[in-house]
């Protein structure tokens, strides 16, 4: 499934000072000398990537399905759909490589069409045809029905032994194989076909200081996930709450007028949600650096501005 959007997140300056102390992230602000006596620049920012796991349902109608409640005594659907789900959704913080990754490029691919049916179409021929003989569209589902029912009787003659004592172990597994196989295609006829597929996508969100919510996209179960300007679904949105004001544990603070400090920011452990409409997906805390706050520590010598 092709990637609907994508949200472009702003490069960042390497900052190789950037380190975890506990539960807070922190980084130096500013011009510095890195270890390997290089001026670098750090500017501290949070990009948090939500990656969700989509899951789209395709119902494709079979051609006897009108046939089936009165041959089968079940009641198919009549009317092909597609609906999509949203079955997970996990949030990080982006950072390194992750800020400059962009939907995978694919390679030229050759499809061989199969006229014997895939899983999302039937056969050019229906299976149940067995001849040139033309019938009408309910002989042939009668005959197909009947069709399902002696390969019941078949499959429970090989298990009893009625159909023969010769066919037993590896040659036995697959004859009942074969059989099934037999009957889901007859099967489908009927009751159509049912195609599940999940994939997984991910959204890069900058974060920016004083904002708490951030719509990202639309979702919708017969379309999707589409952009932040569809006109319809319900909207997606990342939320940020309870920032915790971040403090230094084993580093005494400095005082801001001493000229020889360096300026570390603080990121503060947050709560953040991804919500679909009225109804949160996920919530999890991450520390986000907008939300925190710059102090100042003394210049150890190891990390020099």
């Amino acid at each position: 499934m092709k990637r609907i959007f994508t949200i472009l997140a702003l490069s960042l300056l390497a900052i190789s000072s950037a380190s975890a102390q506990s539960d807070i992230w922190k980084a130096v602000v500013g011009p510095y000398t890195n270890a390997n006596g290089e001026i670098a620049i750090s500017d501290p920012h949070t990009v948090i990537a939500v990656d969700y796991t989509l899951e789209k349902e395709q119902t494709i109608v079979g051609p006897y399905a009108r046939y089936a409640m009165k041959l089968l005594g079940v009641r198919p659907s009549l009317v092909e759909k597609t609906i999509f789900s949203v079955k997970d959704v996990k949030l990080s913080v982006a950072c390194g490589n992750a800020l400059k990754a962009e939907a995978q490029s694919q390679e030229n691919q050759t499809l061989v069409a199969s006229y014997l049916g895939s899983e999302d179409e039937f056969a050019k021929i229906s299976p149940d045809l067995m001849s040139a003989s033309t019938i009408s569209p309910d002989e042939a589902a009668a005959q197909a029905a009947q069709a399902i029912f002696s390969i019941r009787k078949s499959r429970n003659d090989l298990i009893t032994g009625e159909a023969g004592e010769n066919v037993f172990g590896a040659g036995l597994k697959d004859a009942l194989e074969a059989l099934d196989a037999r009957e889901q295609a007859l099967m489908e006829l009927f009751f159509g076909k049912k195609v599940i597929t999940t994939s997984t996508h991910r959204i890069l969100c900058p974060i920016e200081e004083g904002v708490m919510e951030y719509p990202i996209a639309k979702f919708s179960s017969s379309k999707g996930v589409m952009h932040t300007s569809a006109s319809e679904g319900d909207v997606v949105k990342l939320t940020l709450a309870n920032a915790k004001s971040p403090k230094l544990s084993n580093i005494p603070e400095a005082d801001p007028r001493d000229k020889t400090t360096l300026q570390v920011r603080l990121a503060a452990q947050t709560d953040c949600a991804v919500m679909v409409g009225d109804k949160q997906q996920c919530i999890v805390s991450l520390p986000v650096f907008e939300l925190g706050r710059t102090v100042n520590i003394a210049n150890s010598g190891a990390v020099k501005k």
